[in-house]
C-alpha cells in the first residue's frame, strides 16, 4: 500500500535552466587564448619589454576577462582590471607549455581576485578560522582544476579538504559582498558566534533540499557541476550556458541538454 502523501500544490522545485539557453545544433568553438599566443609567448620570455607586456596581455585578453568575469563580477573597478593584469603577466612566468594549458593556469592564478575584490568593497571581517579555511579551499580548488583542467565539483573539493559541503558552502558566504537587506545570522557548530549570511529561514525548505541532494548524489561529475553552478549550491556564483561551458571545457550546447535533463529529474519530486 502506497502511504505517501501527496507534495503540496504550493511547492515549487527550483529550475536549474533560469540561465541556461537551449541546446545548440552544433558544438560551438570555446573562447580561449588569441590564435597567435605560442608565437607571442615565445617572444615574451625573450624580451619582455612593455612592449611586450601588451601584446601578450592581448593575446590573454579573453581569460582576464573570464577570471574578473567569474571572480568579481560584472562590474569590475579599473584598479581590480589592472590588478589582474599584473597578476596574469606573473602568472605566466611559471606557465609551461608543455606540463598545461595556459587557460587553465591563468584562471588558477587569478583566484585570488575574489578576496582583492572583497577587500575592496570593505565587506564584513573574516574570523580566523574562517580566513584559514578559505585559504585551504582556494588551494584545493587549484590544485584540483590544475589536474582536472576544469573546475572541481564540491563533492571532489570535500574529499580533498575533509571539509563538509555545508561548511564550505559557510566559507563561501564569508568572501561574498553582503547584499543590502541581507540578513546575518549565526551559522551553528560551524563557526559559533562568527555570523553568515543567511539565504533562506533554517528548515523552510528542508524536503526541497533533501530532494534536491537525492538527484545531485546519483549525477555524474560534470551534471553535479552543472547543478552546482546553476542553482549557486554551497555558496557558488550562478552563471550562465557560456560561461560554464568555459569552465567545464565542454560545450554550451552539451551544458543545455544536460541541464534539461537534470530538470527532469529534479521535476519528478511532483509525482511522489
Amino acid at each position: 500500500m502506497n502511504n505517501k502523501k501527496p507534495l503540496s500544490t504550493t511547492t515549487k522545485i527550483p529550475s536549474i535552466l533560469d540561465g541556461v539557453t537551449p541546446p545548440f545544433s552544433s558544438p560551438q568553438k570555446l573562447t580561449g587564448v588569441a590564435d597567435d599566443f605560442d608565437g607571442t609567448f615565445t617572444a615574451w620570455q625573450t624580451a619582455q619589454s612593455p612592449s611586450a607586456n601588451t601584446h601578450i596581455l592581448k593575446a590573454i585578453q579573453p581569460v582576464i576577462d573570464t577570471a574578473v568575469s567569474s571572480y568579481v563580477g560584472q562590474a569590475p573597478t579599473a584598479a581590480i582590471r589592472s590588478k589582474a593584469k599584473l597578476m596574469a603577466l606573473k602568472a605566466l612566468q611559471t606557465f609551461d607549455p608543455a606540463v598545461g594549458n595556459v587557460r587553465t593556469h591563468i584562471l588558477s592564478q587569478l583566484q585570488s581576485l575574489r578576496r582583492a575584490s572583497a577587500q575592496e568593497q570593505n565587506i564584513i571581517s573574516i574570523p580566523e578560522q574562517v580566513g584559514l579555511d578559505y585559504q585551504k579551499l582556494m588551494s584545493a580548488e587549484n590544485e584540483l582544476r590544475d589536474s582536472l583542467s576544469r573546475d572541481p565539483s564540491d563533492d571532489e573539493i570535500a574529499n580533498s579538504t575533509g571539509l563538509s559541503t555545508r561548511r564550505i558552502g559557510k566559507i563561501r558566504a564569508f568572501h561574498m559582498p553582503l547584499a543590502e537587506g541581507s540578513t546575518v545570522l549565526d551559522t551553528g557548530d560551524d563557526y559559533a558566534d562568527s555570523g553568515g549570511i543567511a539565504s533562506a529561514i533554517p528548515g523552510q525548505h528542508a524536503a526541497q533540499d533533501a530532494w534536491l541532494d537525492f538527484v545531485y548524489g546519483d549525477l555524474s561529475t560534470t551534471d553535479k557541476l552543472i547543478m552546482d553552478i546553476t542553482l549557486g549550491r554551497n555558496g557558488r556564483k550562478k552563471a550562465g550556458t557560456q560561461e560554464i561551458a568555459k569552465r567545464l571545457n565542454i560545450t554550451a550546447g552539451a551544458v543545455s541538454q544536460r541541464a534539461a535533463k537534470i530538470q527532469i529529474l529534479l521535476n519528478q519530486r511532483k509525482a511522489f
